[in-house]
């Protein structure tokens, strides 16, 4: 048998031609399959910062809506409980009041009652 190449040392069959094109065919299918993991892993890992940066981001702005109204609710809270106070210092200002308007007319009943008058 014939080998090609003894005949026609600088041109390649076709036979081998199809084998090399296969051949580079295959290396890229297996480095494009190579950068598709690559791809897929640096992709995964950014989906994961980002949902990482999300949730903080979230849970940052829960706490400021939450402290701002825990600070409402102590302010409302403050407010109505001077307002009682107010009121309470009133109550006891008539009660006191009352108290020394009573305690004179029974000081005059007393010294009545004693004086026999």
């Amino acid at each position: 048998m014939f080998s090609t190449e003894r005949v026609h040392p600088t041109m390649s069959s076709p036979v081998e031609e199809a084998v090399k094109v296969l051949a580079e065919f295959e290396a890229d299918l297996e480095r494009i399959k190579a950068e598709s993991v690559d791809a897929k892993k640096r992709l995964s890992k950014l989906v994961a910062d980002e949902g990482d940066k999300a949730m903080k981001l979230a849970l940052a702005k829960a706490h400021d809506v939450a402290a701002k109204q825990v600070q409402k609710a102590r302010e409302d809270a403050e407010q109505e409980a001077s307002s009682i106070a107010d009121r309470g210092n009133e109550e006891l200002s008539r009660l006191k009041e009352r108290i020394s308007k009573r305690s004179e007319e029974a000081l005059r009943l007393v010294s009545e009652h004693l004086l026999g008058d």
